[in-house]
C-alpha cells in the first residue's frame, strides 16, 4: 500500500476530507489516512531508521501508484486543518512528482482542475509552492521536455483568465497569489505565453499590470514590472501596443519609495536599452532616462539598484541602433560617477579576506577553474568565481566595466575631464581610493592608450605604478597594480625589435609579486605575466633565467588555483619563444619542477587538465630537447585516453582525451620526422584510439582528434597509411560547416595527408571530398580560416589526383582564387598553386573563363618579402606561356589578357615574364 509507516501516527479524523463530491477523481479514505502516516513519518527525525524508510517509501509510492500525486494534492489543497509541515511537503512532492514526469492523465487534469484554489491560501508559504507546482504542469510541454499527453498553456482553459481575475479581487493574498504564478509564468515560460491563442488573454493582463504601476504594495508593484520586462525580448503583440504605456509607467515610477521597484524600472530600461531602444530617439524621454540612471548610479540609498542603474551605460554603448553620440553630454559628469563606483564596499573587504583565509589553507576544486580570458574588465584581478567562490558581480566591477566600454566608444573624448579626477585618486592617502584610480586607469587601456600616449602621461604613470604603488603594503593595492600593468603591456614592451625603457622594471615588479605571501597578489603577477609574454615575446629573452628561477619556485609553492594559472603562463613564454627555449641552461630550470608535477599528479586528477595544456606547449617549443621525456609522456596520453574511452559515457570526463590529444599533438610537432620512430618503439597504439575519438560524440574530441591527424601526416605519416580508408571516411563525415571547429580540422588534415599519401590510395575518397569542399568554398560569409583551409585541401588534392579534381575545376576555380589571393605566402599555398598548375593543363578552358582571378591568385604571392621556390617559379612560368600560346594561336590572348588589373600585369611581366 501507499504507506505503512506507523511511526507518528495520526487520528483518522484529522485526514477526513470534504468538498470532494464534484470531483472527478475520489480518494478513498484508507488510502488517504496512509498517505497522511506516511508523511508524517517523514517529516519525523527523532527515529532515524524510520524517517529514512518513510522518504524511500513516499519516493517509491509516487513511481508506483498513478494517482498517489493526487493524495498529496488533497492533503495540498482541501485539509487546511492538516498540520502545516505535513501541507508543504505534499505540496513540494506533488510538484516533484509533476516534474518528474511521474503524473499522467487523467490524474493530471485533476491536479490542474483543483490547484488553482491553493493559489488564493492565505499563506504565503503555500501560495508559491501551489505556483510552483502550476509551472511545473506547463513546463512539462516544452521542448526539449516535452512529452506526449502533456497540453500546452494555451489548452489548460481557464488558468489565464482565472489568474486575471485573482488581480481584479480585493483580497490581498489572491493578487499575491496570482503574481507569485504569474512570475513563474512569465520568467519560464514566455514562448508558451506569446502563441497566438493567448493573445488576448496576454494583452489583458499586460494592461493590468500596467494598471498596477499605481498599487499600494510595492511587491505588486514590483512584480507587476518583472512580468512585462520577461516580454520585452519575445516582444508580443500584448506588448507592443502597450509599450509607450509600460515606458511611460516606468519613468513615472522613478521616485518610487521601494527599493525592489526602483530596481525593476532599471532593469526593465537596460533591457529596453537593448534590445528595443526606439525610445532613446525621442530627446524629452533619453534625456530624462539618462538623468534618472545617472542620479540612480550615484545617489541611490540602495546598492543593489544603483549596480543595475550601471549596467545601463554599457549596454548603449554596446547597442548599434543607439545613436552614437547619446552619451555626450554627460560623459563628464557620468565617468566621474563611474570612478567613484569603483572603490570597494566594505562587504566586499570581508568577503575577500575570507577568500584569502580560505585560499591559504586549502586547495580549491580545479573542476571550478576556467582559463584566463586576458584583457576584460570583468576578471580584471580574479575576482569573479564562477561557482566555488563568493564574491558576486559587484558595483565598483559594474563601474570599471561600464568605463571599459564608454572609452572604447568615446576614447579620448573622455580624458580631458577624468584625467585629472584619476591623477588626485592617485595620490590620495585612503589605499581604497588609490586603488580605484589604479583600476580605472587599467579600465582605460583598450579605448584610450592612443590618447594617453599622445599625452605623453603613460611613461610617468607606469613608472609610478612600479615604483610607488608595486611595493604597497595593501595586497589588493599589489594585485590590481599587476592586472592594469598588464593592461599596458604591448606599450610597455616597446617596438618590434627595440625592449621599451619599462620592460625590465616591469618583469622585475612581476617576478617580486609572483612570490608574494597573498595568494591573490601572486594570482594577479602570474596572469600578468602571461600577458606580458604574449605582447614582448622575444624582447623577453635578456629576462629570461630570472623568469624562469621564479617560475621553478612557483612550482613548487603554489596551490592549485595560481598553479593553473602558472601553467598557462609557461606555455605561454615557450609559444612565444619557440626554440629559443630549448638551451640547456634553460630547460635545466625549467623541466625538473615541471615533470616533478607531471609525475606526482595522478591520472585522474582535474589538476592534471592545464598541465597537459602546458606540456603541449612545452614540447613544441623543444623540439628534440624533450626526447628524453617523449616516451613516458607519449605512453601517458594512451593510457588516459584509453581509460577515459573505456568509461561509462555518463561517468567520463571527455576533458582528458582532448588534453592529452593535444599534448600528443605537440610532441609530433616537437618531434617532427623523429615521431615515426617513437610510435614504431614503442608499440603505439596511438592510431587505433585516434580512430575512435574521430568518430566520438563530443565535439571537441573530434576536434582535436583531427588536430592530431593533421600532425601525424607531417611527422608518422606511415602508421596512418594502413587505415586511410576509415580515416577519410571520418573526414567526410566531419565537413560540416555548421560544426566550425571540427570541419576546419578535418578540411586541414585531409590536406595534410593528401600531399604525402600515394595517390592511388586516395582518389577515390578525393572524389567524394571534392564536392563538400566545393560547397565549403561557395560560401563566401563562412569564416575565414575555415574557407582558406577549404582552398589549401582542393589545391592539394590537385596536387596529388589532377586528374580527379579537375573535372570540377569548372565549379569552383573563381571562388578558389579569390580565397588563394587572401592566403599567406608558404608552404601550404605552395602546394595550392602546384594544384593549380596541374589542373590547369587539365581543364585549360576553366583557367581561361576565370582568368583575371587566375592571375591575381598567382602574383598574390610577394615575391619580394618571401621568395617563391625556385621549382614553382618555373612550373608557374611554363603554364602561364602554354596559355599564352594557346590563346594566341586562336587571336583571343589580347582579348582576354586586357581583364587582368594593372598591378596583376605589372608582376607578371616582372617575374614570369608574360606580358
Amino acid at each position: 500500500s501507499e504507506g505503512e509507516a506507523t511511526s507518528g501516527g495520526v487520528r483518522d479524523s484529522d485526514w477526513r476530507v470534504g468538498g470532494c463530491a464534484s470531483m472527478a477523481w475520489q480518494p478513498e479514505q484508507a488510502k488517504l489516512d496512509q498517505v497522511g502516516q506516511l508523511l508524517t513519518a517523514c517529516v519525523d527525525v527523532t527515529n532515524h531508521a524510520n524517517h529514512l524508510q518513510a522518504l524511500n517509501m513516499l519516493e517509491e509510492g509516487k513511481k508506483t501508484y498513478p494517482d498517489f500525486g493526487c493524495y498529496l494534492l488533497v492533503v495540498f489543497c482541501k485539509m487546511p486543518g492538516a498540520q502545516a509541515h505535513l501541507r508543504h511537503l505534499a505540496g513540494i512532492q506533488l510538484k516533484n512528482a509533476v516534474k518528474e514526469r511521474l503524473m499522467n492523465e487523467p490524474e493530471l487534469s485533476f491536479v490542474r482542475q483543483e490547484i488553482t484554489s491553493a493559489l488564493g491560501d492565505a499563506e504565503d508559504v503555500y501560495r508559491r509552492t501551489a505556483a510552483q507546482i502550476v509551472t511545473a504542469i506547463v513546463g512539462r510541454y516544452d521542448i526539449p521536455a516535452r512529452v506526449g499527453g502533456n497540453v500546452p498553456m494555451q489548452d489548460w482553459e481557464g488558468l489565464l483568465p482565472g489568474l486575471l481575475q485573482m488581480l481584479e479581487s480585493a483580497s490581498e493574498p489572491h493578487v499575491e497569489g496570482a503574481f507569485s504564478t504569474l512570475r513563474l509564468l512569465f520568467e519560464d515560460h514566455p514562448d508558451q505565453l506569446c502563441v497566438q491563442g493567448l493573445a488576448d488573454n496576454l494583452q489583458a493582463l499586460v494592461a493590468k499590470f500596467i494598471s498596477f504601476f499605481t498599487h499600494t504594495s510595492p511587491r505588486v508593484r514590483a512584480d507587476a514590472i518583472f512580468c512585462i520586462r520577461m516580454l520585452i525580448l519575445p516582444m508580443p503583440n500584448a506588448l507592443v501596443v502597450n509599450l509607450n504605456a509600460f515606458l511611460q509607467g516606468l519613468l513615472a515610477m522613478h521616485k518610487d519609495p521601494s527599493s525592489d521597484v526602483r530596481k525593476e524600472i532599471c532593469i526593465a530600461l537596460c533591457i529596453l536599452a537593448a534590445c528595443k531602444a526606439d525610445f532613446m530617439a525621442d530627446p524629452t524621454i533619453c534625456s530624462f532616462v539618462i538623468e534618472f540612471l545617472l542620479w540612480t548610479t550615484e545617489h541611490d540609498t540602495d546598492y543593489d539598484v544603483k549596480k543595475e542603474a550601471c549596467e545601463f551605460w554599457q549596454t548603449v554603448c554596446e547597442n548599434e541602433d543607439v545613436p552614437n553620440d547619446v552619451l555626450e553630454p554627460y560623459l563628464s559628469r557620468l565617468t566621474l560617477v563611474l570612478l567613484n563606483g569603483m572603490v570597494y564596499s566594505e562587504d566586499e573587504l570581508i568577503a575577500l579576506e575570507e577568500e584569502e583565509d580560505k585560499n591559504s589553507t586549502q586547495d580549491i576544486n580545479p573542476a571550478l577553474l576556467h582559463h584566463q580570458t586576458k584583457g576584460t574588465v570583468d576578471e580584471e584581478d580574479g575576482e569573479d568565481e564562477d561557482e566555488g567562490g563568493t564574491i558576486e558581480w559587484t558595483l565598483r566591477k559594474c563601474s570599471a566595466l561600464g568605463l571599459d566600454v564608454i572609452s572604447q566608444h568615446y576614447k579620448t573624448q573622455i580624458l580631458g575631464a577624468l584625467l585629472p579626477h584619476i591623477h588626485e585618486k592617485l595620490q590620495s592617502t585612503d589605499w581604497k581610493v588609490q586603488e580605484s584610480a589604479v583600476l580605472s586607469m587599467g579600465a582605460l587601456a583598450a579605448g584610450c592608450e592612443e590618447g594617453l600616449r599622445e599625452l605623453n602621461y603613460l611613461d610617468s604613470f607606469v613608472t609610478h605604478l612600479i615604483t610607488g604603488i608595486l611595493p604597497s603594503n595593501q595586497p589588493l593595492l599589489r594585485s590590481i597594480t599587476c592586472w592594469t600593468l598588464s593592461r599596458y603591456a604591448n606599450y610597455i614592451s616597446g617596438q618590434p625589435d627595440t625592449p621599451g625603457p619599462l620592460l625590465e622594471p616591469m618583469v622585475t615588479g612581476l617576478l617580486s609579486c609572483m612570490v608574494d605571501k597573498s595568494n591573490k597578489v601572486q594570482e594577479a603577477a602570474v596572469s600578468a605575466m602571461a600577458e606580458l609574454e604574449e605582447e614582448a615575446r622575444t624582447l623577453l629573452l635578456p629576462h629570461v633565467p630570472a623568469i624562469l628561477n621564479v617560475y621553478a619556485q612557483a612550482l613548487a609553492h603554489y596551490k592549485t588555483k595560481n598553479l593553473v594559472i602558472l601553467y598557462d603562463a609557461c606555455g605561454t613564454l615557450a609559444e612565444a619563444l619557440g626554440e629559443e627555449l630549448n638551451k640547456p641552461e634553460l630547460v635545466s630550470v625549467l623541466l625538473p619542477p615541471l615533470i616533478a608535477k607531471w609525475e606526482a599528479v595522478p591520472d585522474e586528477d582535474k589538476s592534471l587538465l592545464p598541465l597537459l595544456e602546458c606540456m603541449s606547449y612545452i614540447v613544441q617549443a623543444l623540439g628534440m630537447g624533450f626526447a628524453q621525456f617523449s616516451q613516458p609522456v607519449m605512453q601517458r596520453c594512451e593510457r588516459i585516453i584509453a581509460a577515459t574511452l573505456n568509461q561509462p559515457e555518463e561517468q567520463a570526463d571527455e576533458e582528458f582525451i582532448v588534453c592529452s590529444l593535444d599534448l600528443l599533438s605537440g610532441l609530433a610537432a616537437g618531434l617532427g620526422g623523429s615521431m615515426e620512430a617513437l610510435m614504431a618503439s614503442n608499440n603505439s597504439q596511438v592510431v587505433p584510439m585516434l580512430l575512435q575519438c574521430l568518430q566520438h560524440p563530443m565535439l571537441d574530441v573530434r576536434q582535436s582528434g583531427f588536430a592530431l591527424l593533421g600532425d601525424l601526416a607531417k611527422s608518422a605519416i606511415t602508421h596512418l597509411h594502413p587505415v586511410l580508408q576509415p580515416i577519410l571516411e571520418a573526414v567526410h563525415k566531419n565537413l560540416d560547416p555548421e560544426y566550425l571547429s571540427v570541419c576546419n580540422n578535418a578540411c586541414w588534415s585531409v590536406g595534410e595527408l593528401a600531399v604525402r599519401s600515394p595517390p592511388a590510395s586516395i582518389s577515390g575518397a578525393v572524389n567524394e571530398l571534392v564536392v563538400p569542399l566545393v560547397n565549403i568554398l561557395c560560401r563566401p560569409n563562412l569564416h575565414k580560416s575555415l574557407l582558406e583551409n577549404a582552398a589549401i585541401t582542393l589545391g592539394r588534392f590537385g596536387l596529388a589526383c589532377p586528374d580527379v579534381v579537375s573535372t570540377s575545376l569548372q565549379q569552383f576555380i573563381k571562388p578558389w582564387c579569390l580565397v588563394l589571393f587572401s592566403i599567406r605566402d608558404d608552404v601550404e599555398k605552395e602546394h595550392a598553386l602546384k594544384g593549380l598548375v596541374k589542373m590547369a593543363y587539365m581543364q585549360p578552358a576553366a583557367v581561361v573563363e576565370s582568368w583575371p582571378h587566375v592571375c591575381e591568385a598567382i602574383t598574390s604571392w610577394r615575391v619580394d618579402v618571401r621568395p617563391m621556390s625556385q621549382e614553382l617559379v618555373q612550373e608557374l612560368q611554363e603554364m602561364l606561356k602554354w596559355i599564352k600560346s594557346n590563346l594566341e594561336s586562336a587571336g583571343q590572348w589580347a582579348a582576354c589578357h586586357e581583364k587582368v588589373s594593372p598591378s596583376a600585369k605589372h608582376t607578371l611581366q616582372e617575374v614570369y615574364g608574360i606580358a
